[in-house]
């Protein structure tokens, strides 16, 4: 009997793929964001790694992330990673997205003013302050 290990839902775009570019033209054009190899033999003693994404959607999406992923695994030498790409969102113990905010519960958060949110800016953006 293997032990449950809890889902961890990983973004592609700006998670694992760097999209420096931003969408572009619907291709993985990008390199690997540093550190994920490395950071995801720790993680998945912990947690089963599920990738899922807004191309998710489609098959086209879904197998243009498995390709992406394993040419990228080739050339990783280290431990290897055990990932799932998903069709939907998993229900999942906690998700890494370059393009989320934390609700605390408050609605009348200041982060979350409609203002606030048309300024928000993902990690990799020019001009984006890190908090």
């Amino acid at each position: 009997m293997s032990e449950f290990k809890p889902t961890l839902c990983i973004d592609m775009d700006g998670v694992i793929h760097l999209y420096s570019k931003g969408w572009h033209d619907g291709t993985l054009y990008d390199v690997m964001v540093p550190g994920f190899f490395e950071w995801a033999v720790e993680a998945q003693k912990y947690f089963k790694l599920v990738v899922y994404s807004s191309r998710s959607s489609t098959d086209e999406g879904l197998l243009a992330m498995g390709k992406w992923l394993a040419e990228n695994m080739r050339a990783w030498e280290g431990e290897p990673v055990e990932l799932t790409l998903a069709h939907e969102k998993p229900p999942a113990w906690l998700t890494i997205d370059d393009r989320a905010i934390r609700f605390t519960g408050d609605w009348s958060d200041p982060l979350l003013r409609p203002e606030a949110l048309r300024m928000f800016k993902p990690w990799n953006a020019k001009g984006a302050a890190r908090c």
